[in-house]
């Protein structure tokens, strides 16, 4: 079987029995990251690869690229509540390819997580056909501080702390030249080449005990809220699209279901949480004094693993779909 045929969370499942969780770790399979227990600390790691052929779009300056590497790197940190210390970066590149260009991004990568704290310990560096770069964040937490995909409980809200589908709308603009102009054109781009992350939300809410479940979502919204469904063995009930209206209009006259924009796209890194309902007024308070929108788009149900979207025309569930390195756009 091809690897295309399986798909990138295929084939994560297939070698599943080979991963050895160590004694005492917080963090299972299928988490993004991982945890190792250190004398009362867990030391947390996460690993992320960006590849100029499927990752590389268009307009990108090599300093973008080493930026974006960047915040695949320290995303899966930050949703687990992780404060990133230290990162490495590994870069493959073909033996002519122009050493200012490289050098561009690795200023992007070292300077994004300087701008933060986190300090670039160095890496490796290879040849290959193509530009590969693997980051490597690093940080230290109490087992207590880790948060993880599968804590939501019934009744707990589902938020996330941003707005969906500029990137869907950049993506089209550049791959598939859909025309958009404007304001809004810039703003999808922004998001494209330039997406940020907040280092102070998850950890912020984790101590106010205003959190019980986190991923962000680089795959797509869709996938994530069913990733999080499957392993809180709950329900997600989604009740609100989190679609600025300038990007709902634009669907709208241009034949895009609203519900492919937010839920498909990807590669967004914002971040999706579940909160105790009676700390909900508390996560607000703290979010707006950082400068962050928090927006509430559903509730925790108990119930088989799902993602169901209520309409006025009942219930739409959700699939598992978005971006997949294999099979690309599904």
């Amino acid at each position: 079987m091809k690897a295309k045929d399986i798909g990138e969370r295929g084939f994560i499942s297939s070698v599943r029995n080979l991963v050895r969780i160590m004694n005492g770790a917080k963090l299972g399979h299928d988490e993004d990251a991982s945890d190792i227990p250190l004398n009362g600390q867990h030391m947390i790691v996460n690993i992320d690869t960006f590849v100029r052929k499927t990752d590389w779009l268009p307009g990108m300056t090599p300093a973008q690229v080493g930026r974006k590497a960047a915040v695949m790197t320290f995303s899966d940190l930050l949703v687990k509540g992780v404060q990133p210390t230290a990162s490495m970066l590994s870069m493959c590149m073909p033996s002519d390819y122009d050493t200012k260009d490289a050098e561009e991004i690795v200023r992007g990568f070292t300077q994004y997580g300087l701008k933060h704290g986190v300090n670039f310990l160095g890496g490796d560096l290879g040849m290959a056909d193509d530009i590969i770069l693997t980051g490597v964040g690093l940080g230290i937490a109490s087992p207590e501080e880790i948060i993880t995909r599968g804590g939501a409980q019934e009744g707990d809200i589902i938020a996330v702390a941003g707005s969906f589908g500029y990137t869907t709308l950049a993506y089209q603009m550049l791959l598939n030249e859909l025309e958009v102009e404007g304001e809004l054109r810039q703003r999808a781009l922004e998001a494209a080449y330039r997406p940020e992350l907040n280092f102070e939300l998850i950890s912020g809410l984790r101590k106010k005990n205003a959190i019980t479940s986190a991923m962000d979502s680089s795959d797509g919204l869709g996938i994530t809220l069913n990733t999080m469904a499957a392993h809180s063995s709950r329900s997600f009930m989604i009740e609100d699209l989190p679609l600025d209206l300038e990007v709902w209009k634009f669907a709208r006259m241009n034949m895009m279901r609203e519900l492919y924009v937010v839920m498909n796209g990807g590669e967004e890194f914002i971040p999706v949480f579940t909160i105790p309902a009676a700390k909900l007024d508390a996560a607000i308070e703290f979010s707006t004094k950082i400068g962050v929108e928090l927006t509430s788009i559903g509730y925790v149900e108990k119930g088989k693993p799902s993602v169901m979207y209520e309409t006025s025309e009942g219930y739409l569930e959700i699939s598992a779909e978005g971006y997949d390195n294999f099979k690309e756009w599904q």
